[in-house]
């Protein structure tokens, strides 16, 4: 066989073989879709992490150490799984981590149980939300957070003097249940929205603070505290926003990367069979006469 010949050949069946892992690669390479969960492996193992967060809580609510540590190192194994991490979202699990790490400090350091308690807390409504996605736990914080704001807006809006202390005061516990929900929000919310409604409350809380010192703005804070509603709405809302990204790949969606790669390398193969099949009659590049 000719060199030119060769080239015609092996040129095209490379393109190919390129091709077809390519558009392999990218499927692979796809985030997984909430509905993959319900695949028997993946809950398998989403379940047995979400055991274990449990039996975690249990522990810390008991104020059971030994039991504590066990099952925190339990969970740090776990999660060192490709699979458990390819559901969820970079942030849930960076909050995931640092609920973890709160934990076992406070264990070895003999805190007390509270310490440990809400970041246990907080893990297990975070692997509640991986294992069951469309009713996760942390969804049924969104009546009490409501709650908060409301009684933080009839505090502020009272006629007394210590409206705004009032007013403080039930922050603090808007702060504390958004402490608790925050890593599980993480795993299914875009992350912008969590940051919106931490900044929000942040002002908020600015705001409280200046009306305890005598410097309220009273404009300013009533369209804070509406603006707070409004973000604390948009973090339940399981729908995406305009300038939200999915957090996955919608299900079944044709991938135009994937159909490109997948019909290049049909056009190679066809290429490669033409020039293969030239080949045959006329081995030499040399017509009949």
């Amino acid at each position: 066989m000719s060199m030119f010949m060769k080239i015609r050949i092996v040129v095209p069946l490379i393109a190919c073989i390129v091709m077809t892992i390519g558009s392999v690669s990218t499927v692979f390479a796809m985030p997984v879709a909430w509905e993959s969960i319900q695949e028997p492996v993946m809950k398998q193992k989403l379940q047995k992490l979400d055991e274990t967060a449990d039996e975690l809580y249990e522990a810390a609510y008991t104020n059971n150490r030994q039991a504590g540590y066990k099952y925190a190192q339990l969970l740090e194994r776990q999660t060192k799984s490709e699979t458990i991490r390819a559901v969820g979202q970079t942030e849930g699990w960076q909050l995931f981590e640092q609920r973890l790490q709160m934990v076992e400090t406070a264990l070895q350091n003999g805190t007390q149980p509270s310490d440990w308690l809400t970041a246990s807390a907080s893990i297990h409504l975070a692997t509640d939300a991986l294992l069951r996605p469309q009713h996760a736990l942390w969804l049924q914080y969104e009546k009490v957070m409501m709650e908060d704001l409301r009684r933080i807006n009839q505090s502020w809006n009272r006629q007394t003097g210590d409206g705004a202390l009032a007013a403080r005061a039930a922050l603090d516990s808007f702060t504390a249940h958004l402490a608790k929900i925050e890593g599980a929000a993480a795993m299914q919310r875009p992350s912008a929205r969590l940051d919106e409604l931490k900044e929000r409350m942040r002002y908020t809380q600015l705001l409280l603070d200046a009306g305890t010192r005598g410097q309220a703005k009273q404009d300013w804070t009533d369209d804070s505290i509406r603006d707070l509603e409004y973000a604390v709405s948009n973090l339940f809302d399981d729908g995406l926003n305009v300038n939200d990204e999915p957090a996955f790949a919608p299900v079944n969606a044709a991938n135009p990367i994937t159909w490109s790669l997948l019909l290049g390398a049909i056009i190679m193969a066809a290429l490669t069979y033409t020039g293969w099949k030239k080949y045959k009659h006329m081995p030499y590049g040399v017509k009949k006469i």
